[in-house]
């Protein structure tokens, strides 16, 4: 097989593009629920505007999120936290879901045995940033830097009952916050 592109990186965005397989929401994901703009959701939600396309540098991007989530995952279990990342009656990540279905997400797991607070459980969220984007969120917290990160959490928070959030970057920083 012959792949006429320019550079084997182009090849290789073209193959995610080709191979994603990701369908259209029929909810409002809790991961856009921070979105400044009410109309944009709304338009989003009722599909009276062209759902966002990623190139295959972004689906490129997402993966590597996916892979760091499982690597942060398995160093939190090495510090002895105790981690729930799976729902034991789906086999996968546990959801919420309110409105009647229509509004939805996934949070990535659960800890217990942060130094803060160690009988709480915590919400555990895993975001991967570049150096650009880790330094703004240092410098400006999570409520400021990434306002639907933060919106997230919050409801994931309190759609499952939680006090505590902790969201940990691959830098090795991590945050426990009420």
């Amino acid at each position: 097989m012959i792949i006429d592109l320019d550079s084997p990186t182009e090849a290789i965005y073209k193959a995610y593009v080709d191979s994603n397989d990701d369908e259209e929401r029929t909810y409002l994901g809790a991961s856009i629920i921070g979105e400044e703009c009410e109309s944009k959701l709304w338009y989003g939600f009722r599909w009276a505007m062209t759902p966002e396309q990623f190139d295959g540098r972004m689906l490129r991007l997402f993966q590597t999120g996916h892979h760091e989530e499982a690597r942060m995952i398995d160093d939190l279990r090495r510090a002895s936290l105790e981690v729930w990342d799976r729902d034991s009656d789906t086999g996968e990540q546990f959801g919420v879901s309110d409105v009647g279905g229509y509004f939805r997400g996934h949070a990535d797991g659960f800890l217990v045995g942060v130094i803060e607070a160690p009988t709480t459980p915590h919400l555990f969220e895993a975001k991967t940033h570049n150096t650009k984007s880790f330094a703004k969120l240092k410098a400006e917290g999570v409520c400021k830097a990434k306002p639907l990160h933060y919106a997230q959490m919050q409801v994931y928070m309190h759609l499952m009952s939680l006090t505590r959030v902790l969201s940990r970057c691959p830098q090795g920083h991590r945050r426990s916050a009420r």
